[in-house]
């Protein structure tokens, strides 16, 4: 059971997750003047749901005993349903509260890096976040809606500096241009090629919505250099220190070999020598366009059943559609009647668009699709004109059919 929790949360989710610790009760401590409350920005990790780091915030004050670090990235496994309402998008999160001797022994093992901004604050604007998060951490208040782009462990730190200290956000200069959703997630995957395949696989076109740059820090490496550039409503900085509380240790590992690429073009390969032999043609066809058809009811499920909104209006569903294991079986083994033939003309049609329109069509695809694509079109092709390509690679010369061994009585 383990390794399937995991298994499903490298292939739909992308979020932060660290160890779940919690206080039931609001504490009414009146913090010291030493008292400091910090964000907290960790390095990249090696799985997906980490990939993209994490922030949570700290309340550190020696006087009172306190050392706290509150995570809005965490859920419970033991929720009931848990794995439909991981799939529906109806997974609730929580903020969650621990020690951060605790906190920094999980980075340590990974191997990660933790930044530290201590926040320009006065006594009351401490006391007052402080309260803010003792009292959002109660169970009636702790859980929420994640969404990746909108509301996560990031951006909900985001909201409450905006709402609590009106923070200026970039009103000094930052580096910010225009960039999508999913060019802001591509740094991060660079490394993990197959994970980008699966990740743009499931993306849909509000993932290619030119993000703000308020909205930039969705990411925790983004709202790190938000924190750093942003000011108070006196024009102080919001940032009056930064340290570095643990270095990174582990390196990424270079991606594998064997990338996306290499593997689609080998499939293309795969599915024009499959033309020379029926048997082999239709193993193939049956494999090739099972597997799109699985892909396309995923992304019916995710688009139209699930609420997860980062994969809604997604194009991938033009090459896989979940109707071809229903036509290519049909014409395998049965005669292509009307009906069919029109099915694998409009898909030829839209697979040839897609090649020829593929710089100006909305949704960034993985280049690794191409090759998939042109499969589609030059697999969809026997089928819409009545031709017979085994038949007809034969009969130009191109290749020779070996001869039956003779039998002997």
């Amino acid at each position: 059971m383990t390794h399937l929790r995991k298994a499903i949360i490298v292939i739909l989710i992308f979020f932060c997750f660290v160890p779940v610790f919690s206080y039931d009760q609001v504490n009414n401590t009146n913090l010291s003047d030493e008292a400091e409350i910090t964000l907290l920005t960790s390095s990249p990790g090696e799985e997906l749901y980490s990939v993209f780091g994490h922030s949570a915030l700290r309340v550190n004050d020696p006087e009172n005993n306190i050392d706290r670090v509150y995570n809005y990235g965490t859920f419970d496994f033991d929720t009931p349903n848990f794995y439909y309402k991981f799939a529906k998008g109806r997974l609730l999160y929580k903020l969650s509260v621990g020690p951060y001797n605790h906190y920094e022994a999980e980075y340590r093992f990974e191997g990660r890096s933790i930044h530290e901004q201590v926040l320009n604050l006065n006594p009351r604007e401490k006391q007052r976040i402080f309260a803010f998060l003792e009292n959002n951490a109660l169970p009636e208040n702790r859980y929420y809606n994640y969404d990746f782009f909108y509301d996560n462990c990031a951006t909900r730190i985001r909201d409450l500096v905006d709402k609590l200290l009106l923070a200026d956000w970039y009103a000094e200069a930052y580096d910010i241009d225009h960039r999508s959703f999913r060019d802001l997630l591509e740094p991060y995957l660079e490394n993990m090629p197959w994970n980008k395949f699966g990740t743009d696989a499931v993306l849909g076109l509000p993932a290619d919505k030119i993000a703000t740059p308020y909205e930039y820090m969705f990411l925790p490496d983004e709202m790190f250099l938000a924190f750093a550039s942003a000011r108070m409503v006196d024009s102080s900085p919001l940032v009056k220190e930064e340290r570095l509380l643990l270095e990174k240790t582990r390196s990424p590992e270079p991606p594998h070999p064997l990338t996306p690429n290499i593997v689609c073009w080998l499939v293309l390969v795969m599915g024009l020598t499959s033309f020379l032999n029926k048997k082999a043609n239709k193993i193939f066809d049956m494999t090739f366009f099972t597997l799109l058809s699985l892909l396309g009811l995923i992304i019916i499920f995710l688009w139209f059943v699930s609420e997860h909104t980062a994969t809604n209006s997604n194009m991938n569903l033009l090459w896989a559609l979940p109707t071809h294991i229903y036509f290519f079986f049909k014409c395998h083994f049965q005669t292509t009647d009307r009906f069919s033939r029109w099915y694998f003309k409009l898909v030829m049609i839209i697979s040839v668009l897609m090649i020829l329109l593929w710089q100006w069509i909305p949704q960034d695809f993985n280049t690794a699709f191409f090759p998939i694509i042109l499969l589609v079109f030059i697999k969809s092709i026997p089928p819409a004109l009545n031709i017979d390509f085994t038949k007809l690679i034969y009969s130009l010369g191109f290749f020779k059919k070996s001869k039956s061994k003779q039998q002997y009585s």
